[in-house]
């Protein structure tokens, strides 16, 4: 079951044009096309179904754990009723429900997980597990930077986000919520191993479609190219 947050009133239906949303490149002589996607927008299922069916996987890659994955099909497949939202996700669900109507979980995960069952498409996480994120969160992440984080997501609710489009919307929230260099340093290190997942499930297929946060792509291809 997922849970919709609607449209807000007096809201512009036209979404704003795709910027950078896919690239592709060759791997290990494996096809690897990557779309850079809005967390929460409904609209986003439309993009992940149409990049699918012209590209054609053999493996989806999603931007989530092992254990997340476990989560998104048990959702999919009706096992999971209910989906809460921390109040950090319902301030993010309300700023982006000014472009179109917003979802938990993300569509476009969901929409892939569902063509991943639907054809029997295998589906590959390629962010870190609990386990090695936590480890990596307590390194990088004093307390000090916990207890600042802690009083500027208090605060977040007050702030006008200015962005004119969904793509523009999730760059500007990371800037906000990674402000901290150690929540900084965790994304790169985030981005950093989903490149290296992606190089190395890249050696098993010959085609695969990388679903990716519009907010990590850059720098993810970045390390790819590298």
């Amino acid at each position: 079951m997922t849970v919709s947050i609607p449209r807000l009133s007096g809201e512009d239906e036209t979404l704003s044009p795709q910027k950078d949303r896919c690239r592709s490149m060759e791997i290990k002589n494996c096809q690897v096309m990557l779309v850079g996607t809005v967390k929460g927008l409904l609209s986003e299922r439309e993009i992940v179904r149409s990049v699918s069916e012209m590209f054609g996987p053999e493996a989806f890659c999603l931007h989530i754990s092992r254990e997340e994955i476990e989560g998104l099909k048990a959702v999919v497949q009706g096992k999971v009723k209910e989906t809460g939202l921390s109040m950090t996700e319902k301030i993010y669900a309300r700023e982006m429900s000014k472009f179109g109507e917003v979802q938990i979980p993300p569509p476009s995960l969901v929409e892939a997980c569902r063509i991943s069952i639907e054809n029997e498409i295998p589906l590959e996480p390629l962010d870190m597990d609990e386990n090695s994120y936590s480890t990596l969160y307590t390194e990088l992440i004093g307390g000090a930077t916990l207890v600042r984080q802690s009083l500027r997501l208090k605060s977040i609710n007050r702030r006008r986000f200015e962005a004119a489009t969904p793509e523009d919307l999730v760059i500007e929230w990371d800037r906000v919520i990674n402000r901290f260099k150690g929540f900084k340093r965790l994304e790169e290190r985030r981005e950093k191993n989903m490149a290296s997942r992606i190089r190395a499930i890249s050696s098993r297929y010959s085609r695969i479609l990388a679903v990716l946060e519009y907010e990590r792509m850059e720098g993810i291809i970045s390390h790819l190219s590298g």
